[in-house]
């Protein structure tokens, strides 16, 4: 009996090292045991191009509110391209803005920067179309300000994130919106005179009329000759822009070479001296002009330097300076190879920078600066 007890504790312990020990009779396959098993990743590219992430009409409100990236809150019409960004956003259609407002004191207008995740960089930059067409924000801030341009009832607006100059079907990303019902602000209610001060004003008007109907007091011939030199301020004529428009400077100059470090209101920067900003700072140096005002606060979006400013001559929201090369705009800002710090000028060109509005003839400018390169 003890003996056929101490055969079974054997013979059990034999089955549990047959089953226990790796490799063993009844034991699985090693792989099985120890192996993990791959996870396969396909790599996410670093720059993806994710095409359309919105497509929806938009009712808009006569004003809404927009927090910079600066913190500072701006009311603007919401009938305007940012305006209907932020509905989205209070919507819950996108998650967020990045907007700037480096040119809201000079130039009234806010800067897109990022829908989302998505911002501008790289090569990358996003630009607004409206029926079409672009809307140059910062060259026309005033007509063209995403902040400031009035959409209407039926507009089909295009955001997109890419290259201005590239396919919309190439863009990284890209959102539509047709502008619905247009919420118009209500006029303010006119204050009509009380009855009291329209009696006043009457009276004084009588009174007046009454002087004016007497015979006018003669006048001897020293006055008479004095008041005929005089033409009041009302009735001058008017300056034609030919006559009228002041030059600043006009001559010519040999193609500057190499680089030059250029004083903005962010910072100095080292520019190619053969372009717009560089000529202008070599007749700085050469006292053809006295001042030279150059802003930096494009450069995050599009590495651009904006001219502000020649002597006494300072963007003052309905004036700017452009610059024209053999009588074309340079849209700078627009396309960065136009900026006035990237534009490369060549022998026999004639740059000519203006004072006034880019959308009307350069003859109608207030101000003028011409150079030829030779």
């Amino acid at each position: 009996m003890q003996k056929n007890h101490a055969l079974c504790s054997i013979f059990s312990l034999l089955l549990l090292l047959m089953v226990c020990i790796p490799g063993g009779v009844l034991a699985e396959g090693p792989d099985e045991i120890i192996s993990k098993p791959e996870v396969t990743q396909t790599p996410v590219p670093s720059d993806p191009i994710l095409g359309l992430i919105y497509n929806g009409t938009v009712d808009v409100k006569s004003s809404i509110s927009v927090v910079a990236d600066s913190g500072i809150s701006y009311t603007i019409p919401g009938n305007t391209p940012i305006g209907v960004l932020e509905a989205l956003m209070n919507s819950g259609a996108i998650e967020k803005l990045s907007i700037g407002d480096e040119l809201m004191e000079k130039k009234g207008t806010l800067l897109l920067y990022g829908i989302g995740n998505l911002s501008s960089g790289n090569g990358n930059g996003w630009f607004v179309k409206v029926n079409g067409e672009r809307l140059e924000d910062v060259v026309l801030a005033e007509t063209m300000g995403l902040s400031r341009y009035t959409l209407k009832e039926g507009d089909v607006v295009l955001y997109t994130l890419g290259d201005p100059k590239g396919m919309v079907s190439e863009s990284k990303a890209y959102l539509t919106v047709t502008i619905g019902m247009v919420d118009e602000a209500e006029p303010e209610p006119v204050k009509e005179p009380s009855a009291v001060n329209t009696s006043e004003e009457n009276d004084e008007i009588t009174e007046i009329t009454e002087i004016n109907t007497d015979t006018k007091p003669e006048q001897s011939d020293d006055e008479a000759e004095h008041v005929s030199d005089e033409t009041p301020e009302d009735q001058k004529p008017e300056k034609t822009a030919s006559g009228g428009q002041e030059v600043l400077y006009t001559g010519s100059m040999s193609l500057p070479s190499g680089t030059i470090t250029i004083e903005t209101t962010g910072g100095d920067y080292d520019i190619n001296a053969a372009t717009p900003l560089g000529i202008l700072h070599e007749l700085l140096e050469d006292d053809k002009i006295s001042d030279l005002t150059v802003s930096d606060k494009a450069m995050k979006k599009g590495g651009i330097l904006i001219l502000e400013g020649i002597n006494d001559y300072q963007f003052t929201g309905d004036k700017t300076w452009f610059v024209l090369v053999n009588n074309v705009l340079l849209k700078d800002y627009l396309y960065d190879e136009e900026g006035l710090n990237i534009y490369k000028i060549k022998a026999g060109d004639e740059v000519g920078y203006y004072f006034g509005e880019p959308s009307e003839p350069a003859s109608a400018a207030q101000v003028k600066l011409v150079i030829t390169i030779e």
